[in-house]
């Protein structure tokens, strides 16, 4: 069997390629390397160093001719301005896809969603048919997709399975952007300073390995036609908890500094895993202790490489709505004059 995984360089991707790959599959790569890395694959990958919503991706398809596809290359950074604009950057890679999956006949679709659709769910943990209101730019542009690839099923038949995904951490995770709080948390200790815990750090969050959650990608190839399904632990870990637990690992006992809660932060993240468990036979396997072992033994062998090669990480700008509009407000001024002066 031969699959498509687009994002196979990335964090989740990559180790989601190396799963497959280890269970027999074929695997072709896309990725257009705006976070992913070719050091993250094995050499014997065939990969497509290709955008998602581009022309050439159809070429890929006539040529390798793939049976399944998993989805993963989609952009996470959201800043405000994606919220301005009023439309996820995902979208048109994923509809792309779709018609692509449904030219070709591809088998079936595995979509990587998020918990975060739930937003501040009152539902603590979570099943699949609570109700999503999401409360994040990450939330939202991950229902809409859910809905596309529904669709598309009803109407022409595609199959597809839908992974919710809960708070997904390990190693080759981003430092900055959307990382997550274990991969800011590792940063600072690194770099011996304080981490900082928006609120009073009560917020919970499910924290599932990614290698667990490579496994239930491929998985879902052959298992849960047309379903949704949560991919978590089903345990939720305080933010505060989660900062002692570390200070423990690390043999340190440094203060944390609070800062003010962000709005977007959903209060509670956990979700239920019965039905993938009993539907997909997947059980995560990494506790959290084991998993935070590994991810600090990567951050600073990292490090490390990164000062010996004289290699230094940027941290993207991030752009305000404030801004976006005060820029858009600009241009429409400097286009009335143009047509006054004209």
């Amino acid at each position: 069997m031969k699959v498509l995984v687009t994002g196979g360089a990335g964090f989740i991707g990559s180790h989601t390629v190396e799963y497959a790959k280890k269970a027999g599959l074929e695997v072709i790569v896309v990725d257009n390397f705006s976070t992913g890395k070719e050091q993250y694959l094995d050499k014997s990958c065939k990969l497509y160093r290709v955008d998602v919503a581009s022309k050439e991706l159809r070429d890929i398809f006539e040529l390798e001719k793939p049976d399944y596809c998993i989805h993963l290359a989609e952009k996470t950074d959201f800043d405000e301005t994606m919220m301005v604009r009023g439309l996820s950057p995902n979208l048109r890679g994923l509809i792309y896809l779709l018609d692509l999956c449904k030219e070709f006949n591809i088998k079936k679709l595995v979509y990587g969603s998020s918990a975060e659709i739930y937003g501040n769910t009152e539902l603590v943990p979570a099943d699949e048919t609570a109700a999503c209101v999401p409360m994040s730019g990450i939330g939202m542009s991950k229902l809409a997709p859910e809905e596309y690839i529904r669709m598309y099923g009803a109407l022409y038949g595609l199959n597809y399975t839908i992974l919710r995904y809960a708070n997904v951490y390990g190693y080759r995770q981003k430092r900055f952007g959307c990382g997550g709080v274990i991969s800011a948390f590792m940063e600072t200790y690194v770099n011996g300073e304080r981490p900082v815990i928006y609120g009073k750090g009560l917020q919970s969050r499910d924290f599932v390995y990614v290698t667990d959650v490579a496994e239930a990608n491929v998985r879902a190839i052959s298992r849960g036609d047309g379903e949704t399904y949560n991919i978590g632990t089903g345990r939720s870990t305080q933010i505060v908890e989660l900062f002692e637990l570390m200070n423990e690992l690390v043999n340190q006992k440094l203060k944390p500094l609070f800062a003010q809660a962000r709005p977007a932060d959903s209060t509670n993240v956990c979700v239920t895993i019965q039905k993938a468990e009993k539907e997909l036979g997947w059980k995560p396997q990494i506790q959290l202790k084991e998993g935070l072992a590994q991810v600090l033994g990567d951050f600073i062998y990292n490090r490390f490489m990164d000062k010996l090669n004289g290699v230094q990480e940027v941290v993207p700008d991030m752009v305000t709505a404030s801004a976006l509009i005060r820029r858009m407000g600009v241009k429409k001024a400097a286009r009335r004059l143009k047509t006054v002066t004209s």
